[in-house]
């Protein structure tokens, strides 16, 4: 009962701190994220999603969700490409080249003006992050971050930045965050008019 009881308080706890990052969420920025998103499959741009570590699976797990999940309420199939899923491209240019340009160098030759750049991190620091957004804003495009802790780089130089302030190194639940943003866009897609319409 020793162990249920500290088990209980720790849930609470982190339930807390998830729910205060949770009503830090800015709709207006949520909105300027959903538009660009939206226009990019109107005009037939790509969107790519990079991330490290936990963030690397939910920007996997975005893919997934709007490759596949929107089929349930659309015929409408985004292009959405994980940037984090091609782990010989990834050791390839990383033994090779350089950790910092493993997202970069899979831009090169594919991003073009108009595409958007998903960039998922709880520091906003990650320099293969900070350096595909400066890309993607050289090209063109637009940056979009997910940062949390302190905003980091990526909330100073991304044209959209969803940022929601948590303590420095509260990893789990700022990624929380970041994966149920994904889940909040991709459904809330299925009561947009204008998404919707690109079904016919």
């Amino acid at each position: 009962m020793e162990r249920q009881g500290k088990i209980k308080d720790y849930l609470a706890d982190y339930t807390s701190r998830l729910t205060d990052i949770l009503n830090k969420i800015e709709v207006e920025k949520l909105e300027q994220v959903i538009t660009a998103m939206i226009e990019a499959f109107k005009n037939k741009n790509t969107i790519y999603v990079v991330g490290n570590g936990g963030s690397a699976a939910t920007a996997s797990h975005m893919q997934a969700d709007f490759r596949f999940f929107v089929r349930y309420f659309s015929k409408f199939r985004p292009k959405i490409f994980a940037l984090t899923d091609n782990a010989p491209m990834i050791t390839a240019i990383g033994n090779d080249n350089n950790f910092d340009d493993v997202f970069v160098e899979q831009m090169r030759g594919q991003f073009v003006s108009g595409d958007l750049l998903i960039a998922i991190s709880a520091s906003g620091n990650s320099p293969n992050l900070v350096k595909a957004a400066e890309f993607a804003n050289e090209l063109g495009g637009t940056s979009i971050a997910f940062v949390g802790f302190l905003g980091g780089k990526l909330n100073e130089i991304s044209k959209i930045s969803l940022y929601t302030p948590n303590p420095k190194g509260d990893y789990g639940p700022i990624e929380d965050v970041h994966m149920i943003l994904n889940h909040i866009i991709v459904n809330y897609l299925s009561v947009d008019e204008e998404f919707l319409a690109l079904n016919a």
